[in-house]
């Protein structure tokens, strides 16, 4: 009897075959995120538009906050009904009220009114999230979620690129009415797709019945995500990194300008930036993949931090481009593995929730991330990056201790046989 041969380790998949065995409903998900990326134009144009329309800068600056009320607040919301009532409703309902919100922005009578529809507005705008992350992570075979949440991420990348642009156009030859009517519409269509063509999703009885059961028969909540002290240890890494990202668009253009270069210079280090994120990402995923998750986020973190501290030194607008390039790759190898890190951790009864308990603190440090950038600038100039380099750095060891250097042990692979396709390359 000749000798068994020895199993080989099936090869992790490529970029073509993650691609041409993503399931249908994963292709809708991630098409429509590209959809309401490319036409998410009230952050950007918000403000403009209450201007032009009358209301004081003041008053402008409180409808655009509760807009970023609403945004955070909905991802919390938008997680815990997700896993209560089900993935698909959740992502109809939210794109249905944003677009109906969307569209009420342009009738607004006052500022009272402008606070609440536009907190709606974020609150809507943001719930949808959770579900359509949570719903990736169960039909995506778990060798392959960074690459897919490479692929969402480029998709929010390319959006807000392009978005920008179209919506330039649309101001030169229409006006801001269109330019949301464009926005409400957009989500209309994701919330009509998602509604014909997505399947009704994991069913909401089962998905209760799921939840006590992991929970020792209590009825599931947050309180059970933040009882999860290492992946609590993670979050907080997250919001760090958050405030340390955000210095793109608080510190660095007043640092540049303190060096005495010009917005120009400011202008080719966002190109840098945003040129590396669009070509390299998905590319470097296909190699952060096979590591263990806490690697990539810790390592990718850690050279953010270092890119920070390259600002404190000579600043030559070669030296400049330098730490921009050095922090980019800190973002490229971290953010796919941080999108995937916590539905992959999480009970399945709780995905939504996880989703959403690693979401918000991230927004809440974009949020003050600014606030911190430029008060530490008017404070100690270039030692601001002592300060938000440390947070990244501090960041890379609370994810390390959280997530680990080695595979966590996420428990089965939930039995999808219909929509995970097996991998096969």
């Amino acid at each position: 009897m000749s000798p068994a041969k020895p199993q080989q380790a099936e090869p992790h998949p490529t970029i073509l075959a993650t691609l041409r065995e993503m399931s249908g409903p994963v292709r809708i998900l991630v098409v429509g995120n590209l959809i309401s990326n490319l036409a998410a134009f009230l952050n950007a144009f918000l403000v403009l538009f209450l201007t032009e329309r009358g209301f004081s800068v003041g008053e402008s600056g409180v409808v655009l906050t509760a807009l970023m009320v609403g945004r955070i607040s909905g991802s919390a919301v938008g997680g815990a009904v997700a896993d209560r009532v089900g993935y698909r409703w959740v992502i109809v309902g939210s794109m249905a009220g944003t677009a109906v919100l969307t569209a009420a922005l342009v009738h607004v009578p006052n500022v009272w009114v402008a606070v609440v529809v536009a907190c709606g507005a974020g609150l809507t705008a943001n719930a949808y999230r959770p579900a359509a992350m949570a719903w990736v992570v169960e039909l995506t075979p778990k060798d392959r979620h960074v690459m897919v949440f490479s692929m969402l991420r480029l998709t929010f990348n390319v959006g807000a690129t392009v978005g920008p642009l179209a919506a330039a156009l649309l101001l030169a030859y229409a006006s801001y009415d269109l330019l949301f009517y464009v926005d409400a519409a957009a989500s209309l269509a994701f919330g009509i797709v998602a509604f014909a063509a997505l399947g009704p999703g994991r069913d909401a009885g089962t998905g209760a019945e799921a939840g006590k059961a992991a929970t020792g028969g209590e009825r599931p909540g947050y309180r059970h995500v933040l009882a999860d002290r290492r992946f609590i240890l993670v979050v907080l890494g997250l919001f760090l990194t958050a405030i340390a990202y955000i210095q793109s668009s608080a510190a660095l253009p007043l640092f540049v300008k303190g060096s005495g270069h010009s917005e120009q210079v400011y202008a080719i280090l966002l190109a840098v930036n945003g040129s590396i994120v669009i070509v390299c990402e998905v590319l470097l995923s296909k190699w952060t993949q096979r590591l263990p998750i806490g690697v990539p986020m810790a390592a990718g973190m850690a050279v953010l931090g270092i890119g920070h501290l390259i600002f404190v030194g000579p600043t030559p607008v070669a030296m400049l481009v330098f730490a921009t390039v050095v922090w980019t790759f800190g973002e490229v190898i971290a953010a796919p593995s941080m999108m995937a890190y916590p539905g992959l951790v999480a009970p399945p009864a709780l995905r939504a929730r996880y989703i959403g308990a690693a979401t918000v603190p991230q927004q809440i440090g974009y949020a003050v991330g600014p606030m911190v950038g430029t008060a530490g600038w008017h404070a100690w100039g270039s030692g601001v990056w002592v300060l938000t380099g440390g947070f990244a750095v501090a960041a890379a060891v609370l994810v390390s201790a959280g997530a680990g250097l080695r595979c966590r042990d996420t428990g089965p692979e939930p039995a999808e046989p219909a929509l995970a396709t097996a991998d096969t390359e």
